[in-house]
């Protein structure tokens, strides 16, 4: 297919827009730009940064003769990648491998492109009610069975969805959102603690806080940093660092307006194994419905969860600890998302994600940060307890997290390589 530069420029960087700002990874989005464009007669080269991908068009020197050689072109794009959309990436990837077979003319391609960058994301309802039942599934993995709870649960968690819609609408802060609705769970949490609610008040108050964790941000960073992308990688992390803080901040912020601090640590009941699988589903259903998954696709990462949910439940029964649990379920999950990601044209993070958002140790950081607050205030009185409580906390939120990162990361750099880089 012939095109001239400016048409193929337009084309990769219209593409490469979308699929920044909607979750796919790094590689991704530099490997399917070179393929595109190598299939339109010209060598690519993209250098990826926060909030700026510079694109690069060369000639390809053995399919053009040297009178007939362009000079480069370059392409500053402002983009940051701040978003995750699974069916604006799915669908993008799929305008992208029409026109590489020749399907699509890339006058026709853009106009696609401009109709997927205009797509909504999932519904208000859909997504205020799966917010509600994504945070009730992580209680239940959690051992929280009284139906009350869970129904508290359901709708402080509701509530924060529907918050953070309405901040969407008036406000482009990145971090507005997630403030607003942890503010809120800590207000009920603090009058529910000063009715004398009788329920698992600590779970009431941090799992509706648990599903706003950037846990794809943190996963797409950690794939930066392990393809050498320092600086990327490492303004993802703090991109993800900074959402978690919102979060801790505003659960905390709203126990202190009422009065209240973070509810003592209660013990859950174990749920049979049936059960625990079928909530981690749930949960799973409820990300996907954030990163605006059609139902279509749901089942896939709800079935690799399951599985991986249930190989973490074998592996803390056979006496090993939770982080290996974490890492064995999670090199799973690597080892069947990368596969099926490139096959279903789906951004891995988002996706791997996913299928192990169950797993993400959310309660230890809120702990953690309620046990600096009572240090902070305590100061020189602070208790040998209390430090070693919040020292506890933080090293198992790090070491889970680095069993998650290294359990996805691993087995998708191994087939990366070998096979769909090869």
């Amino acid at each position: 297919m012939s095109v001239s530069p400016a048409l193929a420029l337009e084309l990769i960087t219209v593409s490469t827009r979308i699929l920044c700002l909607n979750g796919q990874t790094t590689h991704r989005i530099v490997v399917d730009a070179e393929l595109i464009g190598r299939s339109l007669g010209y060598s690519i080269s993209i250098f990826p940064a926060w909030g700026q991908f510079v694109i690069k068009l060369d000639n390809l020197p053995d399919l053009v003769q040297e009178d007939a050689r362009i000079s480069s072109r370059i392409q500053v794009l402002d983009v940051a990648p701040v978003g995750v959309d699974i069916n604006k990436v799915s669908q993008t990837s799929g305008v992208l491998d029409a026109v590489r077979s020749g399907a699509l003319s890339v006058e026709q391609a853009l106009n696609k492109l401009d109709a997927i960058s205009k797509l909504s994301p999932a519904s208000h309802s859909r997504f205020i009610v799966m917010a509600g039942v994504g945070a009730a599934a992580l209680a239940l993995i959690f051992g929280v069975t009284d139906l009350i709870s869970l129904l508290v649960i359901f709708l402080s968690a509701s509530a924060g969805a529907a918050v953070r819609r309405v901040v969407a609408r008036f406000s482009r802060s990145l971090f507005l959102q997630p403030l607003v609705a942890s503010l809120l769970a800590g207000l009920l949490g603090a009058i529910l603690q000063k009715m004398n609610f009788d329920g698992p008040l600590q779970f009431i108050e941090v799992c509706p806080c648990m599903i706003l964790v950037p846990g794809v941000h943190i996963i797409n960073g950690s794939l930066d940093l392990a393809r050498g992308r320092i600086s990327l990688g490492m303004a993802r992390l703090t991109y993800s660092g900074l959402i978690v803080l919102m979060i801790c901040l505003g659960l905390l912020l709203g126990l202190s307006l009422g009065g209240q601090s973070l509810a003592p640590e209660v013990v859950g009941h174990q749920l049979p194994l049936i059960f625990d699988v079928l909530a981690a589903t749930l949960a799973i259903a409820a990300f996907g419905t954030f990163f605006s998954m059609p139902w279509r696709d749901l089942m896939v990462p709800m079935c690799i969860g399951a599985i991986a949910h249930a190989i973490r439940w074998g592996v803390i029964e056979m006496g090993l600890d939770v982080v290996t649990g974490a890492a064995a379920a999670c090199f799973f999950a690597g080892l069947v998302a990368t596969p099926l990601a490139h096959r279903l044209r789906l951004p891995f993070a988002a996706f791997a994600f996913a299928s192990v958002v169950s797993l993400m140790p959310g309660v230890f950081l809120f702990r953690m940060s309620s046990a600096l607050i009572e240090i902070y205030k305590l100061g020189g009185k602070s208790t040998d307890a209390i430090l070693g409580q919040a020292a506890s906390d933080a090293m198992s939120a790090m070491m889970i997290c680095l069993a998650i990162a290294f359990g996805l990361i691993v087995p998708k750099l191994v087939l990366d390589r070998y096979i769909y880089d090869a």
